[in-house]
C-alpha cells in the first residue's frame, strides 16, 4: 500500500521547523517516501498556482494548480513501494493576512484537488492519504503573522488593529473541520504547535511518528534545526518605524535585514 501524507500548513504554525526535519532526515526517508517541500513546490510553480486560486477563486484557477500537480508528480519516480510526503503552507492558500477576504476558505477545493492529482498518479494501486494540518492558538498566531508581515512587507498597522481586522476570519480549527467535510474519505488530522514543542522532534513529530521507520533507523533522526524565532518586541517596533518611513523599497529591506540579524545574533549571545 502506498502510503501518503500531505502537510497543508498552516502558516506560522511551526511549518518551518516541520520542512526542516524532513530536509535533514531527507536520506532515512528517501528509501522509504519521495518528499515535496517548498524548495520544488515553489521552484516548480505549484505553490504560486495555489496562492492565485485562494484570491481568485475560479474554475480556471483551480485547474491550473490541478494541471501542474498532476504534471509535476507524473515525472517523479515513486518506485513499487515508496510513498510520498508533501509539506507547503502554500497548499492552504495564501497567508490569511495578505488575504484577508477569503482567509482559508479555498483549503478544502485545494486539498481535494491534491488528493484527487494524488489518486490518479497511483492509479489502480492501494493508497492510504492522510492530511495533516498543524494548528496555533489565536492570540500567538496572529501576532505571528503580523511579525511575519513586518520583516516581510511594508507593514504599518499597530497589532492592535491588525487584529481587529482580522477578527471576521474563523478558527484555524474550522479549516480542518471544512476540509473534513470534503473528504469524508481521507483521514484529516491536526496537532497544536504548542504541544508539539513538548515533544522529542517538536513540530517534527507527527512526521515521525507517521514514517513508522524500523527501530534502529528510527534512532538516528534528528530534531530540526531550523525554526522561526521570536523577535523581540523591541525589535518588532524597530520595524514598524522603519515600515512608516518614507525609505524607499531597496534601503527599507536593507536597514528591516540589518535589524533583523542584529536581533538574532543577540539572542545567540544569550543561549
Amino acid at each position: 500500500m502506498r502510503r501518503v501524507l500531505l502537510h497543508l500548513g498552516l502558516h506560522k504554525t511551526g511549518t518551518t521547523a516541520a520542512q526542516s526535519f524532513l530536509y535533514e532526515n531527507r536520506e532515512l526517508i528517501w528509501p522509504h517516501f519521495a518528499l515535496l517541500l517548498p524548495y520544488k513546490t515553489r521552484k516548480f510553480g505549484l505553490s504560486g498556482a495555489a496562492t492565485r486560486h485562494s484570491i481568485y477563486g475560479t474554475v480556471g484557477t483551480l485547474s491550473e494548480f490541478s494541471s501542474q500537480t498532476r504534471e509535476y508528480l507524473a515525472t517523479r519516480n515513486f518506485g513499487t513501494k515508496r510513498g510520498l510526503i508533501v509539506s507547503e503552507e502554500n497548499f492552504s492558500g495564501l497567508r490569511p493576512s495578505r488575504n484577508i477576504e477569503q482567509g482559508y476558505a479555498a483549503a478544502p477545493d485545494l486539498a481535494a484537488c491534491l488528493v484527487d492529482a494524488v489518486r490518479d498518479r497511483f492509479e489502480d494501486q492501494e493508497v492510504d492519504i492522510t492530511i495533516y494540518l498543524s494548528l496555533r492558538q489565536r492570540g500567538a498566531w496572529l501576532r505571528s503573522l503580523w511579525a511575519h508581515d513586518l520583516q516581510r512587507t511594508r507593514e504599518v498597522q499597530e497589532f492592535e488593529t491588525f487584529r481587529t481586522n482580522m477578527d471576521h476570519l474563523p478558527p484555524l480549527e474550522e479549516t480542518v473541520s471544512d476540509i473534513r467535510k470534503k473528504l469524508p474519505s481521507v483521514t484529516v488530522t491536526e496537532e497544536w504547535l504548542e504541544e508539539t514543542h513538548l515533544r522529542r522532534f517538536g513540530p517534527g513529530t507527527p512526521f515521525a511518528e507517521f514514517l513508522n521507520l524500523p527501530r534502529e533507523k528510527a534512532q538516528l533522526l534528528v530534531p530540526p534545526t531550523k525554526s522561526n524565532s521570536r523577535l523581540p518586541e523591541s525589535v518588532l517596533a524597530e520595524l514598524l518605524t522603519l515600515n512608516r518611513s518614507h525609505l524607499d523599497e531597496a534601503e527599507l529591506t536593507r536597514q528591516k535585514a540589518l535589524v533583523v540579524e542584529r536581533a538574532k545574533n543577540a539572542m545567540v549571545g544569550t543561549i
